[in-house]
């Protein structure tokens, strides 16, 4: 004789906790209440459950949202009503329990989500805000934005000065002659995202007329997904950051538009933050000029000395293989400044042509304690202020004012050592007339080793004769060319 069975066939999230603890004691309890045998198993999409097939087998789904997610399936055996009650009874609780399950799972998928996009955003906000170069700036988002949205081709456009065209800043998977062009704001997807001012993100391109015939970039297909958002702050336009050729999934997503749009906010702050910084460093470059124009203009034989010092020992810093922004601005900076003392020393002095007293040559050495202490005033110039300071050391120990030797010697101030000996011995004096460049560079061989350092000589050396060839190379202005993306 067959007998009455229940047999619960349930997605994972319920079966997990349903085949142990009280909710299987409360099935098992209900199914001997009418009689019936209690199986619980995890639900297999590619099964149809162990009493399929079987003659008087009914079921009742059991759904999440509308969509059914497992089942009841039950025999009655001459059990009818009780059965098929408890049955309809079982999977109404079940369905309870598994919207109360998905529920917390999603929450807790949403707080994770939410927390690792928080995350992110915190960490690259962190990474960005110590930046002041607009490329490095640029580069980091664009590596977050790839990695976020896993797109293969995925660029930032930034606004040129003049407002009339943008030009790409970083990118990843543009080819490399698509780096170079310019993309004028008019007629083209990139500007009108940028007049619109608003986020741009669609599926398929193709659907949208009015911007596919406006997209100039060299896709395969007529048909793409594309992202697009405005980067601006504070009012001002900065770029647009676009995104496309997905990995994986076609289609953007919510989320995808809320990360989009806060790594948009962030690069906006960040590349207008550069701006500004950008514009306060000219200002002060432009009254550092004007200072060092003051110390050179007290004797018309140095017109513009420390400003081919301040360029000379930027080239062979440079040359070198020192290219970090930072210690360049300070070489520039100390080049420019390293005479700024000399507003101390009477003009009877600096002008005289005859030779000095020791009185009056310990007056002129002063120059340098007095320059490294007014610069030193200025928050973040106390390298620079060091570099002033030493700048007539000398490799052998025998300079001034401490008798640095060697590696002690800051290389700002072996740098301007160097430079400003090569700029005398090629400009007029009132001591004595100019020698020839290839003069000069035997007289700088001849010191290194005892006031130079030998490889800061080869460096400018090395410096002074490429400047010294023909340039061959044409002015060659950007290419206004198809979109990049």
């Amino acid at each position: 004789m067959s007998i009455a069975r229940l047999n619960y066939v349930l997605p994972k999230q319920v079966a997990e906790f349903a085949q142990v603890g009280g909710l299987r004691t409360g099935l098992q309890e209900a199914g001997r209440a009418i009689g019936a045998e209690v199986s619980i198993e995890e639900e297999d999409p590619g099964a149809a459950g162990p009493l399929a097939g079987e003659p008087g087998v009914e079921e009742f789904p059991i759904h999440y949202r509308g969509q059914p997610m497992g089942r009841v399936q039950y025999r009655a055996d001459g059990n009818e009503a009780p059965v098929m009650r408890t049955a309809a009874a079982m999977a109404s609780v079940l369905e309870y329990a598994l919207c109360r399950e998905m529920a917390v799972n999603d929450l807790a998928g949403a707080l994770t989500t939410s927390y690792e996009e928080l995350s992110m955003l915190h960490n690259l906000l962190s990474d960005i805000a110590v930046r002041t170069d607009a490329t490095e700036i640029g580069e980091l988002l664009v590596d977050e934005t790839t990695r976020t949205l896993n797109c293969r081709r995925v660029s930032l456009l930034v606004v040129d000065d003049r407002g009339k065209y943008l030009k790409v800043l970083a990118a990843r998977g543009l080819p490399e002659e698509a780096r170079t062009i310019l993309i004028p704001t008019d007629y083209s997807v990139a500007g009108h995202v940028l007049s619109e001012d608003g986020l741009l993100m669609v599926d398929d391109i193709a659907e949208f007329p009015e911007l596919a015939g406006l997209s100039r970039g060299n896709y395969e297909t007529g048909s793409f997904a594309i992202v697009r958002v405005p980067l601006s702050a504070r009012g001002e336009a900065v770029g647009v950051l676009t995104a496309t050729e997905r990995n994986g999934a076609p289609e953007f997503t919510a989320r995808d538009r809320k990360l989009f749009e806060g790594l948009s906010s962030i690069g906006a702050s960040a590349l207008l933050s550069c701006r500004l910084h950008a514009t306060v460093n000219e200002q002060m470059m432009s009254t550092i000029q004007a200072l060092a124009t003051t110390v050179d203009a007290k004797d018309h034989y140095t017109h513009d000395h420390s400003g081919r010092v301040a360029r000379l020992c930027v080239a062979t810093v440079r040359h070198m293989g020192i290219i970090d922004p930072t210690t360049c601005r300070e070489v520039e900076l100390a080049g420019l400044l390293h005479d700024i003392g000399k507003i101390g020393i009477p003009d009877s002095i600096l002008s005289k042509t005859e030779g000095l007293t020791p009185q009056e040559y310990a007056t002129v050495k002063s120059h340098a304690h007095i320059g490294a202490k007014i610069v030193e005033q200025v928050k973040g110039l106390e390298r620079v202020a060091k570099a002033i300071r030493h700048h007539h050391e000398r490799h052998d120990g025998l300079g001034y004012p401490l008798g640095l030797a060697g590696a002690t010697i800051p290389l700002a101030s072996k740098l301007i050592s160097a430079a400003d000996v090569f700029d005398t011995l090629t400009s007029d004096r009132p001591y004595r007339k100019r020698v020839s460049v290839e003069e000069a560079i035997r007289e700088l061989r001849q010191s290194a080793g005892t006031q130079q350092d030998p490889t800061v000589v080869e460096a400018l050396i090395a410096v002074v004769r490429q400047e010294a060839k023909p340039s061959n190379r044409a002015n060659q202005p950007h290419m206004v060319a198809r979109e990049p993306t």
